[in-house]
């Protein structure tokens, strides 16, 4: 079975050479890679700049955009199956509307931008035909309870489709990790629950 994972912060442009992203290494989602390949999976790493530089030879390819991820996901998902997929990105959920193929001028007083909603990746999987183990990560807002951060996780869970959410809270991103499943389990440690996600996932590939 081949497992798709994706790592690190989409960047949705605002003009040719600015974006809006989010602070994200991509250091989980390649640390599951480099994990899994040790193991014998066949893995492909979907990740932004950043991530594919630190999955150095780690087969896979880069990302752009919340929409070019997408695009790539539902390819790489329609061509798979029966794979799994690891969904560790953090995915830009607003886009610039009106977007130009140039690059605005420097030294403007203001620049005011219109955002939407981007597509919800997460949401899409299942229905593109994805039938393996399928995993989905989740940042709460900085000082969310334990109880309500599984309760945020149970419902993405549900909404996905998803079989297990890796649940953390922002501010707090290498401590009081959740895996919810069917059941949940807890970590104080960001690598010790890592290492358990990489076990739960070998055990169904």
């Amino acid at each position: 079975m081949s497992l798709l994972i994706t790592a690190g912060a989409t960047r949705n442009p605002i003009d040719a050479v600015r974006y809006i992203s989010a602070g994200s290494s991509g250091r989980s989602g390649v640390a599951v890679a480099r994990g899994l390949q040790a193991r014998g999976v066949a893995v492909w790493l979907m990740g932004s700049t950043e991530a594919r530089l630190r999955a150095g030879d780690l087969p896979g390819e880069e990302y752009g955009s919340t929409r070019d991820l997408m695009a790539r996901m539902e390819r790489w998902v329609r061509a798979n199956p029966s794979g799994a997929v690891v969904h560790a990105a953090a995915v830009g959920d607003y886009e610039v509307l009106g977007t130009t193929s140039g690059k605005v001028p420097s030294g403007r007083e203001r620049w005011e931008l219109v955002l939407g909603p981007t597509p919800k990746i997460a949401d899409h999987i299942r229905a593109w035909g994805c039938s393996g183990p399928y995993v989905t990560f989740k940042a709460a807002p900085p000082g969310t309870p334990e109880k309500d951060l599984e309760t945020i996780a149970r419902r993405q869970r549900e909404r996905t489709g998803s079989d297990l959410v890796f649940a953390n809270v922002l501010g707090r991103l290498g401590e009081g990790i959740l895996l919810v499943a069917e059941t949940t389990e807890r970590y104080p440690q960001r690598e010790a629950a890592l290492q358990a996600l990489v076990d739960w996932l070998a055990e169904r590939m």
